[in-house]
């Protein structure tokens, strides 16, 4: 069976890329856009997998997208192609995947196969309502929310206030986040360069454009 598919991705060149390169699989690249609306305007019922970028720019991203594609169209698999790790680098408060959602890390694809084993298995699970179990750092979500303050750049005493905690909170948030990364807590290391260092590695390079909307 060739499946046919939609790729939602704000980047013209990532969106061109991944079409050609599932057009070359044999897969049927029935529309690619760039936004929400774009997407949205698309005959959802003639798609059976939708591949989309978690970060689609402002408004909107890619997990409000799959639960809008899924509201038109509940059989449509659906595929997360990322640079976030983890769902929970990209916002604090993101919503769950759709079920049966299928996450892919774009730093993972040394393989066009990757994604292409994915958008079947999307396709599959969807069909037999099987559970995917979403990446998970081992982070906290509130080590992960610290660690996004300080990649903005903020000291401790300002992550303090913007959290609504103390000094020594945070002081331990960035500590326990430190030893779960396996990050060198000796003196002769700046361990908040290689916390920052560590959260673009998990990020991918969007995050650069994320953390200055």
């Amino acid at each position: 069976m060739t499946l046919r598919c939609l790729v939602v991705d704000n980047d013209a060149f990532s969106r061109t890329t991944v079409a050609a390169a599932l057009n070359g699989q044999h897969f049927d690249v029935v529309a690619t856009v760039g936004t929400v609306p774009e997407a949205m305007a698309v005959d959802a019922t003639s798609i059976d997998v939708a591949v989309l970028d978690l970060d689609l720019g402002g408004g909107p991203n890619g997990v409000d997208l799959a639960h809008a594609l899924r509201r038109v169209s509940p059989n449509i698999g659906i595929v997360l192609l990322t640079t976030f790790s983890d769902p929970r680098l990209f916002a604090a408060s993101i919503k769950e995947l759709p079920a049966s959602s299928t996450y892919v890390v774009k730093q993972s694809l040394v393989d066009i196969r990757i994604l292409t084993t994915a958008i079947e298995a999307s396709y599959q699970n969807i069909q037999s309502e099987t559970a995917v179990e979403l990446p998970r750092i081992p982070l906290s979500d509130t080590q992960i929310e610290t660690l996004r303050l300080v990649a903005y750049g903020l000291s401790n005493s300002e992550i303090a206030r913007v959290r609504v905690v103390s000094q020594k909170t945070v002081e331990t948030s960035i500590k326990r986040a430190a030893k779960a990364l396996n990050i060198d807590p000796s003196p002769s290391a700046n361990q908040r360069v290689a916390l920052v260092r560590a959260f673009f590695a998990l990020t991918g390079p969007t995050l650069h454009t994320h953390l200055h909307r």
